[in-house]
């Protein structure tokens, strides 16, 4: 049976790097935007170029965040997921459109609560999951062919279906993720307007106290000269 396999897992805290897995494979796309027809190093520097300049500044940071697939294709062939732990740290992970997309779902999703501070750790935290996942697959068709004499086209055709399910809830997802982030663009453009606000009317009370004051003592001055006019 096919081992399923992501290519690219990368963990960032803040604006920088501290863990990074890879899985690289020769040959690729070599068309469009992003061909991966490079070697090992030039596939791993693009996989983080991209996240470092087009998908971490889109991440909306929520504690408990779901695991988000990002609207843009930034590789021919390639999906891009991200979600963030309850520490604000966030994983990106790149993989082939023909992986089940529960995989980079179910893969996010536990190492968000796992130690990913090292490559090691990292390392050893995706190898542990793939197996998991491949000897479910495993275990899958094998009670499958006991009842019913299921095949591997059979279990495609099940892959299929759950793809088609995970990719309404995906949309719904970034639909969620973009509203919020709207939400919180509108709330940062509200604070800054009151501050502005606060500000001119700060200024415009200064402006009266000054004219006020000033309009005061030229009264003030006034009257003493009148008064003086008088005593003499």
């Amino acid at each position: 049976m096919k081992r399923y396999s992501v290519s690219y897992v990368e963990v960032w805290d803040g604006d920088k790097v501290i863990s990074s897995w890879f899985d690289y494979e020769k040959g690729g796309n070599k068309n469009g935007y992003g061909s991966m027809d490079k070697g090992e190093n030039e596939q791993k520097a693009l996989f983080h170029r991209l996240i470092s300049d087009m998908v971490i500044r889109t991440v909306v940071d929520l504690p408990g965040n779901k695991v988000t697939k990002t609207s843009m294709d930034l590789i021919d062939g390639y999906d891009c997921y991200y979600t963030t732990a309850d520490d604000s740290k966030v994983i990106v992970c790149f993989v082939k459109e023909a992986v089940p997309k529960f995989l980079p779902l179910r893969l996010l999703s536990e190492l968000k609560n796992l130690n990913n501070d090292t490559d090691e750790n990292l390392q050893n935290n995706v190898n542990n999951q793939l197996d998991k996942f491949h000897e479910e697959l495993l275990s899958y068709r094998t009670e499958g062919q006991e009842i019913g004499n299921a095949t591997e086209e059979e279990l495609q055709k099940i892959i299929a279906i759950m793809n088609d399910n995970i990719d309404k809830f995906l949309q719904r997802q970034e639909r969620i993720s973009l509203l919020v982030d709207n939400t919180n663009q509108l709330n940062e453009n509200s604070f800054k307007f009151h501050r502005k606000s606060s500000k001119i009317m700060r200024k415009m009370w200064w402006n009266n106290v000054k004219f006020y004051s000033i309009i005061a003592f030229i009264v003030i001055v006034i009257i003493a000269i009148m008064f003086l006019i008088l005593l003499h």
